[in-house]
């Protein structure tokens, strides 16, 4: 797929942004409208979509061994990005509840409301397979260590929340995988119908990711330097380092590869604002950078696949 027309996807997925974003300022649409639409996303429409997706697919042998593959490089993708932000914090002295927000949000991006979109659009229905994978990691990581970490870097006694493990998309995700190695398929009726409920998650993302953008103080939002760095090293040095190591790899698959790549280069997960609110960290922090990450990330995530297309042939 030619760089114009992930240039064209990321230009949609920005306008549906945009009007979320606009939507809010205008009064149109209320700020408290988001969680509502998170809620739909994470309980109905996302679900659906990881059944349908997953299951309208043949399993082949290779897709489970490239998933342990992906989940070993996203591992140790996530631990250098852990390391890194923990250093940029330190050298800039920040305080410890802003220290470790820094540090999460050098490691975990936002692979769901915008990476599953855009990868589905990229690589379909496997890719999404790959995708699903990553985010199961990455969330995995951010209810355990990320939870503990914010909270005991904001004096909270909460623990890594095990709970959240189990939620209706592991579910939805450990049923496709059942029905996808028995070879159970769902009638054409039934599947067409929940498949395009599923696809709203799309433009429900984005929606959502407009409105929370809306939400954000703008005034001083520039000047917090220390945010560059994640951008440069979690969504531009990560991932092109990537790149460069399969590259000399050539044998694994050029989907799951691409998938991994791209999920690395994600901007900050949105979901950690929420996190830092509610055990009393640097909540506005959380919230800067968010909004610097993925505004950029609309010029770094089609310049980071430009740049895998020459790397990786």
């Amino acid at each position: 797929m030619g760089f114009d027309i992930v240039a064209k996807q990321i230009i949609m997925l920005a306008v549906l942004m945009l009007l979320g974003f606009i939507g809010v300022k205008a009064k149109y649409i209320q700020p408290e409208l988001k969680d509502s639409i998170s809620k739909i996303i994470l309980k109905f429409t996302l679900p659906l979509l990881n059944i349908t997706a997953i299951t309208g697919q043949t399993l082949r042998p290779d897709m489970l061994t490239n998933a342990g593959i992906l989940i070993l490089f996203a591992l140790g993708s996530i631990g250098i990005m852990l390391c890194v932000g923990t250093l940029v914090s330190k050298l800039f002295r920040l305080p410890p509840a802003t220290k470790t927000i820094h540090t999460c949000m050098s490691a975990f991006g936002n692979v769901i409301f915008l990476g599953y979109p855009l990868i589905t659009a990229l690589y379909g229905e496997e890719g999404l397979f790959y995708a699903v994978v990553y985010a199961l990691l990455n969330d995995g990581i951010v209810w355990t260590i990320g939870v503990y970490l914010i909270a005991k870097s904001a004096g909270n006694d909460s623990k890594a929340n095990w709970k959240k493990l189990i939620n209706p998309n592991t579910i939805a995700f450990a049923i496709a995988l059942i029905m996808l190695a028995f070879g159970v398929r769902l009638p054409n009726l039934l599947h067409d119908t929940l498949s395009s409920v599923g696809k709203m998650t799309t433009n429900l993302s984005m929606l959502f990711i407009g409105i929370t953008l809306a939400t954000i103080p703008l005034k001083g939002i520039y000047k917090r330097f220390t945010v560059y760095f994640i951008v440069l090293v979690k969504m531009i040095l990560v991932p092109i380092a990537l790149m460069f190591i399969f590259s000399y790899l050539p044998f694994f698959d050029k989907t799951m590869v691409g998938v991994l790549i791209l999920q690395a280069a994600m901007p900050v997960q949105t979901i950690l604002t929420v996190v830092s609110s509610e055990l009393g960290s640097d909540y506005r922090y959380a919230t800067e950078c968010v909004f610097i990450t993925t505004v950029l990330s609309l010029a770094t995530l089609p310049g980071i696949y430009y740049i895998m297309t020459q790397i990786i042939k």
